[in-house]
């Protein structure tokens, strides 16, 4: 295997957070009276990347994401809003819904069969991120669960890697490969530690970040393609299932 250390990234990557958070989010207005739809949502969603990334490269603080983006939205939407009261019912929301991508699981399983160390790095909240890796059913395809908000360090930050790789046995950079969407954190992490990363882009968004990484794949099922070239376990699934 070219790589046999994998570090993926959570949310985005492995859960499709879109619908996760859209599910989470519009649950909790209609149990605060408020009108919402989808396009409510994706105004909501925008603030809400924008926050976490810049709370990635050190910008503003952990709290002026989780009150600050609803206190955002609300101004957006000129709405009285209990921002704690909402946050609070938002994440219990979150931490209860569990959506992965249709291919994640299968490709976790695939990875483990061929060898693969695999490991979980989240800038995420903890009480979040562990009910709903518990739910979610994948938490045992990893050998270690890096949480920024357990560890004391975020991603992209030199802190954050030194933590993570100082706990993996036998770590070895030139067979570790980071995978993850964001640019800015995940990416970034890589680069700034000399670790070949790949971008999860599945919506194929244009990358107007100066951040280059190494791989961009657009379907999670590409990973093999990256990580073990020569011998393609999922492309032998999928022909076994088209053959009659």
């Amino acid at each position: 295997m070219k790589y046999d250390i994998l570090l993926f990234d959570a949310d985005d990557t492995l859960f499709d957070f879109y619908h996760t958070g859209q599910t989470s989010f519009l649950k909790a207005c209609k149990s605060f009276g408020i009108d919402a739809t989808e396009k409510d949502y994706d105004i909501y969603s925008d603030i809400n990347q924008k926050r976490w990334d810049l709370f990635s490269l050190g910008k503003i603080s952990k709290e002026d994401v989780l009150l600050g983006r609803f206190e955002e939205y609300a101004k957006v939407k000129n709405i009285e809003l209990n921002v704690p009261e909402f946050y609070k019912l938002y994440e219990q929301n979150l931490s209860e819904t569990a959506i992965l991508y249709t291919e994640t699981k299968d490709m976790l399983a695939e990875l483990k069969k061929l060898g693969a160390r695999i490991f979980l790095i989240t800038n995420g909240i903890k009480k979040v991120q562990r009910r709903r890796l518990a739910l979610s059913g994948i938490q045992d395809y990893f050998e270690g669960i890096f949480i920024s908000d357990e560890i004391g360090f975020k991603k992209p930050s030199v802190e954050y890697f030194d933590y993570v790789s100082s706990r993996i046995e036998n770590f070895n950079p030139t067979k570790t490969l980071i995978i993850g969407d964001s640019l800015v954190s995940d990416i970034a992490l890589g680069i700034n530690n000399d670790i070949d990363t790949c971008w999860f882009n599945g919506n194929n968004l244009p990358n107007v970040d100066n951040i280059k990484p190494k791989y961009t794949i657009s379907s999670l099922v590409q990973i093999f393609d990256i990580v073990n070239p020569d011998k393609n376990p999922w492309t032998k699934k999928i022909q076994k299932i088209k053959e009659p």
